[in-house]
């Protein structure tokens, strides 16, 4: 997947990095019936870091794309169906978050930080300011951890919550993704 971004934004980082391939993202939500949970299949990332003197460093820059229709349900294809129908998947093929406000002086000694990320979540074609929480966990020029979860009301995104057997089982509006993503420098 191609990512453009302004050459502004990504100008003043040291490194640039793209998320690794054991990336996590899965949905949870439920019904009237049961929990369910779904599977991201698909997603892409980069990044922009910042490096300090002192061993810290600056998220500048950070664009997750989670391709919709790569999304997979444990509940089988009439669930994938019907979460492609309610997420537009063919005028809206992608789920973005971007970041709006740099991260500033994450410590990079392989511990735990907690970190609030503002920025823009896509969803169905609408976008809406969120702050994701998340733990960082980073070595100094080496990979890049988030992990969190993020709670969302399909509603806020103009989505309708799905329905099945005619009606009798009813999906909840409220969902939470859960997320761990790796990012790995790609050019120093």
């Amino acid at each position: 997947m191609l990512l453009l971004f302004s050459p502004s934004l990504w100008a003043q980082s040291k490194y640039n990095y793209a998320l690794a391939h054991d990336y996590s993202l899965t949905i949870h939500g439920g019904s009237n019936l049961h929990d369910w949970t779904e599977t991201v299949g698909k997603s892409d990332g980069i990044g922009a870091v910042y490096w300090n003197d002192n061993g810290s460093f600056d998220l500048n820059g950070l664009k997750l794309i989670i391709e919709a229709n790569s999304i997979t349900s444990t509940e089988g294809s009439v669930m994938n169906d019907k979460t492609y129908k309610a997420l537009k998947t063919g005028k809206y093929p992608a789920i973005t978050f971007m970041l709006t406000s740099p991260v500033k002086s994450v410590q990079s000694d392989g511990k735990k930080y907690q970190v609030e990320a503002s920025g823009t979540l896509t969803i169905a074609g609408v976008t809406k300011p969120v702050v994701l929480h998340a733990t960082v966990t980073a070595d100094t020029h080496g990979k890049i951890t988030f992990e969190g979860s993020q709670p969302i009301k399909m509603s806020d995104f103009g989505i309708d919550p799905p329905t099945a057997l005619f009606g009798m089982l009813k999906v909840t509006n409220d969902i939470t993704v859960q997320f761990k993503t790796s990012f790995h420098t790609y050019n120093n």
